[in-house]
């Protein structure tokens, strides 16, 4: 697998956006949930705002947000 897959991308306010990813960090697989800023050379750069849960637990997590929106 490749280091890191974009998921879906959503914009916060101008020059922010939240990025969802699937990422890799040391072997382990990682969804992750980062707030992303839009430098001054127009560069998008993640901030430390944002979370990495391990990848096997993003169907709970999912399932957590459909019981929420039921």
């Amino acid at each position: 697998m490749e280091e890191e897959k974009v998921i879906v991308e959503f914009e916060r306010a101008p020059g922010q956006k939240v990025v969802v990813r699937r990422t890799q960090f040391r072997g382990k697989e990682y969804l992750d949930l980062r707030q992303f800023f839009q430098g001054d050379d127009g560069q998008w750069l993640p901030t430390k705002k944002g979370v990495s849960l391990p990848w096997e637990l993003r169907a709970a997590l999912i399932e957590a947000l459909q019981k929420e929106d039921a």
